[in-house]
């Protein structure tokens, strides 16, 4: 019987709590004095994890096994009168603490002031927490930054649309992360009356590293832009310098091989619209073949279009098609005239309808310009109506305007 015993502990002591305690109660009767085994349900929050080190090896235990059963009983005891005697004494600590506490605010011996009494101390500073909003007024007093763009002239209100650039101007410093880019813009020529058109059209230019803004001005110097020239592209284009160095190169390579530009006409080009060199390649390259197969120009009338009049590429390709169409087969205009006074593509057809009519019904619809009484296709279209009137039909504009009414 002592060697069962031993046995049975020799193959409960590799085994978890959990699994000795389940083994006992399925093998051992409840009047052996094994039984005493059941206490180890106490280890689980109490007992460490390890084995005990005479338990881990059978040469260890002794060979009787119920003095070891006993002994293991005795130690979980020992060990949980030890934990509810440091129990109850965190608990006297914390209950004296609590009373030295309770005096303590006793002894305070302050009046505080009533809702109705004068009060003689600033608290402009106090205030509720900001919640959700739509718009950045509600952060205009608390905000220095937003305060500085707004002396600046930057429109505010046209950048709460998107809020990425919303939390940005929240979160960045003016002093650290504001003024060595309007330094930098100052130094490209952007005048100081400039600052907040710029920054209201490119926000986002906080957002770029300063040593990429810095390559991308060289690489306009290493490419023959003079100062004045980087000046002008800057101030008309402010997204301009959004873009990387690679973007810009692959436009201004595009536009010299497909229409056979040279160096000197490329950097006109950017100069006259750098919003072109940035605008969605697609729209461009169907706006080239709609000059090209649509309306039927050559290379070169296409180059002279290009270089005289670039927002025809940028202008809806639908409008100017239409546009195309009633000038070259209505008013009978030849590819050439139109490629020589490209600016007629950027009117409406609607209203050079109108102007062509008004001097069809006063017989003044000449614009050959070999003959007298020659009507410039480009004075035709610019202009007021006044002007229009003034310059090109030679009568008043109430007369127009009755034209118009039966029109």
């Amino acid at each position: 019987m002592v060697f069962l015993h031993s046995y049975t502990i020799l193959r409960l002591a590799r085994c978890k709590t959990s699994e000795v305690t389940n083994f006992i109660f399925r093998n051992i009767s409840t009047s052996s004095k094994l039984t005493l085994c059941s206490s180890i349900d106490n280890l689980k929050d109490k007992a460490p994890n390890k084995i005990p080190n005479d338990c881990r090896f059978a040469e260890n235990i002794t060979s009787n096994g119920k003095s070891y059963v006993r002994g293991l009983t005795s130690d979980i005891s020992e060990k949980n009168n030890e934990d509810n005697k440091y129990d109850a004494h965190n608990v006297n600590l914390l209950d004296t603490h609590k009373h030295k506490l309770t005096d303590a605010l006793e002894d305070i011996d302050e009046k505080l002031s009533g809702p109705l009494d004068p009060c003689n101390e600033d608290l402009s500073h106090i205030g509720p927490h900001i919640t959700a909003t739509y718009n950045l007024a509600k952060f205009a007093d608390n905000s220095y930054t937003l305060q500085q763009l707004v002396k600046l002239g930057v429109e505010l209100y046209k950048l709460e649309s998107d809020r990425d650039v919303t939390e940005m101007l929240l979160t960045l410093d003016f002093e650290k992360d504001i003024k060595p880019y309007i330094q930098f813009l100052h130094d490209c020529g952007v005048m100081p009356e400039r600052l907040g058109y710029f920054i209201t059209r490119n926000p986002k230019i906080f957002k770029e590293n300063m040593d990429d803004l810095h390559t991308r001005i060289r690489y306009l110097r290493a490419h023959k832009f003079s100062p004045d020239m980087i000046k002008s592209i800057v101030n008309k284009h402010p997204p301009w310098l959004s873009f990387k160095t690679k973007i810009i190169d692959y436009r201004l390579g595009h536009f010299q091989n497909a229409y056979k530009l040279s160096g000197e006409q490329v950097r006109h080009l950017t100069v006259t619209c750098p919003k072109l060199i940035t605008y969605d390649m697609n729209r461009i390259r169907n706006s080239s073949f709609a000059v090209k197969e649509e309306m039927g120009f050559n290379l070169i009338e296409a180059q002279l279009i290009l270089l005289q009049t670039p927002r025809v590429w940028i202008r809806a390709k639908v409008e100017v098609v239409k546009t195309f169409d009633y000038a070259h087969n209505k008013m009978k205009l030849s590819h050439k005239t139109i490629a020589v006074q490209p600016i007629i593509l950027l009117c409406r057809q609607h209203r050079l309808q109108r102007r062509h009519e008004f001097l069809v019904h006063l017989q003044k619809d000449q614009y050959d310009p070999l003959k007298p009484l020659y009507v410039s296709p480009k004075v035709l279209v610019t202009g007021t109506d006044v002007d229009f009137c003034n310059n090109v039909a030679k009568c008043s504009i109430d007369t127009y305007n009755l034209f118009l009414k039966s029109f």
